[in-house]
């Protein structure tokens, strides 16, 4: 069953992993990975991101062509196996109808489906985060194991949480949230000395990131972060995005509230992914009206908590066993009606590059922001710029493309007959509006354009 499970979910996950354009952070890990190792890890130090899934991809692109389909299959490949543990957890707590229920809500999630087709390290996270869960159920439940059996469970969770760390720093999260449920559910007191055990060599591994990581968030905390607080109905909108559609999002809350209700407020198998789900879904919302943090891909760790909630709150529907059954089959069917894994996304970096080719005329000069912007702009120019030897940065400049990564002007000759001003968010860098307000003062604005979603090009010329 459980073989069968990461099949349909492959087979699935695989299907249309070149629908997108290479969007949004893609284009980063993409460059950064095809860089020489001493420049990513030179990069690695001064980012917020572990080195795990960078080398994955290091190793990747030099066997696939450089095509976001391709360059998109590890991702999709770590999505499809968390349906394994998922499985298996739920079977454990609920039977095979649970197990079953669980896995295919995770298999038509759109919102899952959609970050298995990022080149991201977050199905990496999940997978990793859903590992950890069931070896921390495997550690409570069987005491009855040899002490040789409980060890090797001990070293698959260290395995699983220093796969979450090295993946994401927000897989620090997923190992607090592993020692919160050995300390607060009932069923998984037993396993707290073990637990302490994984913490401390999980620490141990992760000695060499932990200087980088106190340095990143030292620096975050100082400098805050890029997100906004959230408003009041964000964890409802979460929950949302983990149903596919707002009819199903309530669906699945009167199912849970139901089921709590017939537990008289108990909900035995219930509590692990009650906690799994609710600690970070309103911890992190509360926390982010002081350091903002509250986005989904942060928090997608634990959708699958809420998926097995889900799947155990079917299985204690009354009127045994045709109540379970009917509502697992409803949730099941629910999820898959509202799939569409052929939807393309909303990004369209190619008609960036499309509308500032079709204003260019004699010397032109195409000023960015935020800088960081650059990389989605080079990867749909020409993907085999990021195989260039020469830094990215050169290669662009000598095109006349600038990245700006502030508020500062750029210096521009007399010779420039026409500029286009890329803004991809500049009030992120430049708050003061200064590069626009100087190519104002400087220009004569011709021409304006939303040439893609949030993504604003502005065409000058000489006075």
């Amino acid at each position: 069953m459980p073989a069968a499970l990461v099949l349909l979910n492959l087979a699935l996950k695989l299907a249309w992993t070149g629908v997108n354009e290479l969007a949004g952070d893609e284009p980063f890990t993409a460059y950064w990975s095809l860089r020489p190792l001493g420049a990513l890890f030179g990069m690695l130090h001064t980012e917020n991101n572990p080195p795990l899934y960078f080398l994955v991809m290091h190793g990747w692109a030099k066997l696939v062509p450089l095509d976001p389909a391709w360059l998109r299959v590890p991702s999709a490949v770590f999505s499809s196996l968390t349906v394994w543990p998922l499985y298996l957890l739920g079977r454990r707590m609920g039977g095979v109808p649970a197990g079953l229920t669980a896995a295919l809500l995770f298999t038509f999630s759109q919102h899952s489906y959609a970050f298995a087709h990022e080149v991201r390290a977050y199905p990496l996270l999940v997978l990793a985060s859903t590992w950890a869960i069931w070896q921390l159920v495997r550690l409570a439940h069987d005491r009855e194991r040899h002490p040789s059996r409980r060890a090797a469970t001990i070293a698959w969770l260290v395995a699983a949480n220093t796969l979450a760390t090295w993946s994401h720093y927000f897989g620090w999260l997923v190992v607090g949230l592993g020692l919160v449920l050995a300390f607060s559910v009932p069923s998984l007191r037993s396993a707290r000395v073990k637990v302490l055990a994984a913490l401390v060599a999980t620490i141990l591994l992760n000695l060499p990131l932990l200087g980088i990581l106190g340095n990143r968030a030292g620096t975050s905390l100082a400098q805050g972060t890029w997100l906004a607080p959230p408003t009041w109905e964000e964890p409802y909108n979460m929950l949302l995005r983990w149903s596919n559609a707002p009819v199903v999002a309530v669906f699945f809350l009167l199912l849970i509230t139901t089921a709590m209700v017939l537990y008289r407020g108990k909900p035995r198998r219930m509590a692990l992914p009650l906690w799994w789900t609710l600690l970070p879904l309103v911890g992190m919302f509360l926390i982010s009206f002081l350091f903002p943090i509250y986005l989904d891909r942060y928090l997608l760790f634990a959708s699958t908590g809420f998926y097995l909630l889900v799947a155990l709150a079917a299985q204690a529907m009354p009127a045994r066993p045709w109540g379970p059954r009917v509502a697992s089959l409803a949730c099941a069917v629910a999820m898959a009606v509202t799939f569409a894994p052929w939807r393309g996304g909303q990004d369209h970096p190619s008609r960036v590059v499309a509308q500032v080719d079709a204003w260019r005329s004699g010397r032109t000069a195409v000023v960015i922001q935020p800088g960081w912007y650059d990389l989605t702009y080079a990867w749909a120019t020409d993907p085999m710029l990021f195989k260039s030897a020469a830094p990215l940065e050169m290669t662009l400049r000598e095109a006349d493309i600038l990245a700006l990564p502030g508020g500062a002007p750029p210096l521009l000759d007399s010779t420039v007959a026409t500029v286009v001003h890329v803004d991809a968010w500049s009030a992120l860098t430049d708050p003061g509006g200064n590069v626009l307000r100087d190519l104002r003062q400087r220009y004569h604005q011709v021409d304006s354009a939303m040439a893609d979603r949030k993504v604003m090009v502005r065409l000058f010329r000489p006075f």
